[in-house]
């Protein structure tokens, strides 16, 4: 048993000697709920073969080789930015054989909640790569054997589209956030992107659904132009948020149509066009705490505080 801290982007390793066959078993207490630990197998020294934040920082089983296993304690990336502090007690045992005082199925039950949930039925809906020095590969299918299609640095965000279970790990189906090939990659180098507002965004973005169908989180005034030259006017706006930044703002235009500008963690990615409009694309600038945005010949100036909320 060790008692000990951590802080800010540290991280501690713990080593245990043990053979092929005998039984781990390791749980963490944590004042902090950002503190988990990981665990690599003998020569791993970044892949884990358990990550603690997607089984509640308690691991048991009978080990399948022989060597130095590294029990991997520290903070999710968005909490060592903030510098904070986490005191911990991490138990850990090895013995010979399966324990017999094991529930009947606990093994199966910590692997079950070892996959993340897609969007859809409450998870992120972005993950953050992190923890890698040299790139995260993203591959064609979920092996370490597929095709590498694409390799991310540290920091990269990408669109979660669901998790699954397979080579005694698991791998998350992603995308790039803005675009890019789909693959998949290893878990245990993503933790939940940080929204703008500092939280991570959760389940799936219904703010265009919502806003078609007028429920909006709040309405007012924001200057805009119809076209090129023109001065800008006030244009009545209104905006349905989903969190994390997500939110559709639907701006009435001086004439009576109607425009929608998604936004996707605080950055506006698309708009509603058509072949009348000449399908143009959403152009935008960023001043400050605000989005000067161009749709065509359409000028819209949106404040963050419409999409963020405040």
């Amino acid at each position: 048993m060790v008692v000990g801290s951590i802080n800010g982007r540290y991280i501690v390793d713990y080593v245990l000697s043990a053979k092929k066959g005998q039984y781990m078993n390791v749980s963490m207490a944590t004042d902090n709920a950002a503190n988990y630990f990981n665990i690599l197998a003998p020569g791993e020294s970044e892949m884990a073969m358990f990550n603690g934040s997607m089984a509640q920082n308690q691991y048991e089983g009978t080990l399948r080789a022989s060597g130095d296993y590294k029990v991997r304690v520290y903070l999710m990336r968005s909490a060592g930015r903030r510098g904070e502090v986490a005191k911990f007690r991490l138990d850990m045992i090895i013995a010979d054989g399966e324990a017999r005082t094991a529930p009947a199925g606990a093994l199966q039950s910590s692997v079950a909640t070892a996959v993340p949930a897609a969007p859809e039925d409450g998870g992120p809906r972005n993950w953050e790569v992190t923890g890698v020095s040299h790139g995260l590969n993203l591959r064609e299918r979920p092996s370490v054997a597929a095709k590498v299609i694409a390799t991310y640095a540290s920091g990269t965000v990408l669109d979660n589209l669901g998790c699954q279970r397979a080579e005694r790990g698991v791998w998350c189906d992603v995308q790039e956030l803005g675009g890019g090939p789909r693959g998949y990659v290893a878990v245990q180098f993503l933790e939940p992107a940080v929204s703008p507002n500092g939280s991570p965004a959760m389940g799936p973005d219904t703010s265009a659904l919502r806003a078609g169908q007028g429920e909006f989180d709040a309405t007012g005034q924001i200057p805009c132009a119809r076209s090129l030259g023109q001065p800008m006017t006030q244009c009545d706006f209104g905006v349905a948020r989903t969190g994390g930044g997500y939110a559709t703002v639907v701006v009435t235009k001086p004439d009576g149509a109607k425009r929608e500008i998604f936004f996707r963690r605080g950055v506006p990615t698309g708009a509603d066009t058509s072949e009348a409009d000449g399908y143009h694309e959403l152009c935008a600038e960023k001043e400050s705490n605000l989005d000067l945005i161009r749709v065509g010949p359409e000028r819209h100036e949106i404040p963050d505080a419409v999409v963020l909320g405040g």
